[in-house]
């Protein structure tokens, strides 16, 4: 496997930095690639991001959902997790979602070795949807806003029961909106 080790030789790096972070200074870069080798996560297969603001110059290092749920079986702890439950502005939570309109909040737990319980987190709607300059949703949180908030509410859960290998990461569904 490519990235599960933390060789990285001149080549590999080379190759990131001409593919996945093409904008990288070379302390940007070297910031990525050890990032890459603290999670064991492949920039090649989008387990990881590497995303410069093209108008302020700022870096995010971002995961996708693979990347945690790969964090998390590496871990040894990760036992699985609840089936994601929806909940409109009714209050009541379901375990799939029907209405037309998008779902007000969606939670997940993640079951973890020596735990009573699982973590769980709540993903609220509104605050992670992302939407157009003029409020509209973005093409995807229009189209399936369940599976989008579904994804949030898993990463917020994986981050809970994982801090130690998960802290400073967020998912690309986490914080799109917030570039």
């Amino acid at each position: 496997m490519l990235f599960r080790s933390n060789n990285f030789t001149q080549d590999k790096v080379a190759l990131i930095k001409a593919t996945v972070a093409k904008d990288a200074t070379d302390l940007e870069l070297q910031f990525f690639v050890e990032q890459c080798k603290r999670t064991g996560l492949d920039p090649i297969t989008r387990q990881i991001y590497f995303i410069k603001n093209p108008k302020d110059g700022k870096v995010q290092i971002q995961t996708s959902i693979d990347g945690f749920r790969l964090v998390a079986e590496r871990s040894g702890h990760y036992e699985g997790q609840t089936a994601p439950m929806w909940c409109g502005e009714d209050g009541r939570w379901v375990d799939v979602w029907l209405k037309k309109v998008p779902p007000s909040a969606c939670r997940v737990g993640v079951y973890k070795k020596n735990f009573r319980e699982p973590l769980v987190a709540v993903a609220i709607f509104d605050e992670y949807a992302q939407r157009n300059y003029n409020g509209e949703l973005q093409f995807m949180w229009k189209k399936m806003p369940g599976l989008m908030i579904a994804k949030v509410a898993e990463s917020l859960a994986l981050r809970k029961a994982f801090p130690n290998d998960l802290s400073g990461l967020y998912t690309e569904d986490e914080m799109a909106q917030a570039t």
